[in-house]
């Protein structure tokens, strides 16, 4: 009998720093989700009960982050086509809402990087790094008001293609982005 191969050095347990747009999101509660997801056809000849080969028909990727900063900064992240102003003492806010359509100045690079342990240092090691080159948020605004509970605001964000990046890397990128062959 063989034994199974274990290595637990190569085993994450961490969270993450968030940017977007090169800005820090800060706190996160209740973690950080990447998904990417293909979708395939299978083709089958008409000679052979088996496939002969997939397709790649579609793919997707989208980031759901739990952000605990309640700030005027965290909420242009969220909603980045509103109208936003700040008065002339630089201390009024406000964000207008409704009617606007998406710009393409409203999509933004997202770079996470994980933290090492719980120690809230990034990581150096840039092997680990998510890159979605251009994103948008498309989940719902929703911010609780409760006496006894942290308000923590919900935020997918779907990757969308960018064609300034090579082809076949136009959606996002896992590791270091200076590795070179």
């Amino acid at each position: 009998m063989t034994d199974m191969t274990l290595t637990p050095s190569v085993i994450e347990m961490s969270s993450a720093q968030v940017t977007v747009g090169g800005t820090d999101i800060g706190t996160v509660i209740g973690g950080i989700t990447f998904t990417y997801t293909v979708g395939t056809q299978k083709i089958f000849g008409d000679q052979s009960s088996m496939p002969l080969t997939h397709f790649i028909i579609q793919e997707e990727a989208q980031l759901v982050v739990n952000m605990a900063e309640y700030s005027y900064d965290n909420l242009q992240l969220i909603i980045p086509w509103g109208t936003y102003v700040l008065d002339s003492g630089e201390t009024k806010k406000k964000i207008g809402v409704g009617g606007a359509q998406i710009a393409s100045s409203d999509y933004a690079e997202i770079i996470v990087n994980p933290v090492t342990g719980g120690s809230g240092t990034i990581d150096t090691d840039t092997n680990l790094r998510i890159t979605i080159f251009k994103a948008i948020p498309v989940s719902n605004f929703e911010a609780g008001f409760t006496k006894d509970g942290v308000r923590v605001i919900s935020v997918t964000y779907d990757a969308i293609r960018d064609s300034t990046q090579s082809a076949g890397v136009q959606l996002f990128l896992l590791g270091d982005s200076t590795a070179t062959a």
